[in-house]
């Protein structure tokens, strides 16, 4: 305990269980340590020991740990950065680590990748394997459009994400919007999450965010999410190089310099660490290039989990490798496979959810159902993912700024599994066991 003399001879602080200070106790001082004047000796005593205690407060005190924001960019893939209006991030790019692109994981669809950024974990391990699945144990389809899905723990289980790794090494996190960060991990959530709702804009997420940080220090969060869907589903109606699109990277763009602006306003600006990120790229379509399923099999005789870019069929009569034969070198960009013959590098064969046959087609093509094409070939998507993360398209964005990172460089190639390990090094977190390693942490954070 430190204390402060007062002119009574009481410490400040302590109260009245203080020792006083006594002319006793100055007279101990060595001779000549003091000006012989009474008066200026006790006030050069009160002096020294303020400060003292002044610096003992502070040093008790520190300031709170600087903040990672997580940003996600549904669906703006690699090239936006060079092809749009983009000033904001190209300034984050040019003062931090970009990579040239960030892979995502197969399929490259917005609710797998999602859960991949922040679990380090392909698809295949925590079992968000499509945007919609069949579950043969629970005997339930998940669908992410569906409130249910999108808050019951049972889905969502396979994996850590970030904000739950961070909560149970005692660091607080916020998660406006993000895939998953609605349902319950094994007993934790975030300590703050805002329920998934499209209508709210870019401008109005950003403010939701900055609210969390006005909080006090001892309940404001050090770890937070942010999400944009706007230019995915610019790119999905209009294609990847519309001007619709490009509106929509303008707006998400001024949004993250509404971001920066607040977190300036706030003192936060020069200590925050952004990790920004996409979870695919975008395929120009159209619907003259369709794979029609009916084609290849009759539609009463299966059940389809997914269709579009990929496929995800289960057999209700015969094998999955009969089925498999239905398709199999019957159309030049089409690819078929039993499960367990997918392509090691897809990363997609270890988990019950994924179905017994998948279909591939190649970029820029889909596969359908007739009476689907029929009833949205005047409202068809001009945009699509979901394909190969090898094909170029499907490259999606990284950039790391911040005091954690290093200035003005620019990566390879980098997978998506990789980020959640990043993450638990800026936040000085024990990652969970995961599919990525330390190649990120080694390239992006400052040495």
């Amino acid at each position: 305990m430190f204390v402060i003399p007062i002119f009574l001879g009481r410490s400040l602080l302590a109260g009245d269980s203080a020792r006083p200070i006594t002319d006793h106790t100055l007279n101990r001082r060595p001779a000549g340590a003091y000006n012989s004047n009474p008066l200026k000796t006790w006030a050069l005593t009160c002096i020294f020991l303020l400060s003292g205690a002044l610096g003992h407060l502070f040093a008790e005190s520190p300031a709170p740990p600087a903040p990672l924001i997580l940003i996600s960019i549904d669906g703006f893939r690699w090239d936006y950065l060079q092809k749009f209006d983009a000033p904001v991030l190209k300034q984050l790019a040019a003062n931090g680590v970009r990579a040239q692109r960030l892979i995502p994981s197969f399929p490259s669809l917005t609710f797998p990748n999602h859960y991949t950024l922040v679990t380090g974990l392909h698809p295949e391990h925590h079992g968000i394997v499509a945007n919609t699945f069949f579950d043969p144990a629970l005997q339930e389809k998940f669908i992410y459009k569906n409130r249910e899905s999108a808050t019951d723990p049972r889905w969502w289980s396979g994996g850590e994400p970030i904000w739950i790794t961070a909560e149970k090494q005692g660091v607080r996190s916020a998660c406006f919007f993000w895939p998953g960060s609605e349902a319950e991990n094994h007993g934790t959530r975030p300590s703050y999450f805002k329920s998934f709702e499209k209508a709210l804009t870019c401008a109005e997420r950003v403010d939701g965010l900055l609210a969390w940080l006005d909080l006090p220090p001892e309940k404001r969060p050090r770890f937070c999410t942010l999400y944009f869907d706007l230019v995915d589903s610019a790119g999905h109606r209009y294609g990847p190089d519309a001007p619709e699109t490009a509106a929509a990277i303008k707006e998400v763009d001024e949004a993250i310099g509404r971001l920066l602006a607040g977190l300036a306003q706030r003192g936060l600006r020069e200590q925050t660490n952004l990790v920004l990120v996409s979870d695919h790229g975008m395929e120009p379509v159209d619907a003259d290039h369709v794979i029609l399923l009916d084609d290849y099999v009759d539609l009463k005789t299966i059940e389809i989990d997914f269709a579009g870019a990929n496929v995800g069929l289960r057999p209700k009569t015969g094998t999955a490798e009969e089925l498999v034969a239905k398709f199999r070198g019957k159309h030049p960009q089409l690819s078929a496979w039993v499960r367990t013959e997918v392509p090691e590098s897809l990363h997609y064969r270890a988990s019950d959810r994924i179905a017994p046959v998948i279909l591939s087609a190649a970029p820029g093509w889909s596969i359908l159902g007739r009476d689907f094409l029929r009833m949205k070939r005047f409202t068809f998507e001009r945009g699509a993912h979901g394909y190969d993360p090898a094909t170029p398209n499907m490259g999606a964005l990284f950039i790391a700024s911040g005091p954690a990172f290093q200035h003005g460089r620019m990566i390879d190639d980098v997978e998506n599994i990789h980020v959640y390990n990043l993450l638990c090094a800026v936040l000085n977190l024990k990652p969970a066991p995961n599919d990525g390693d330390d190649r990120l942490v080694r390239a992006a954070l400052a040495r």
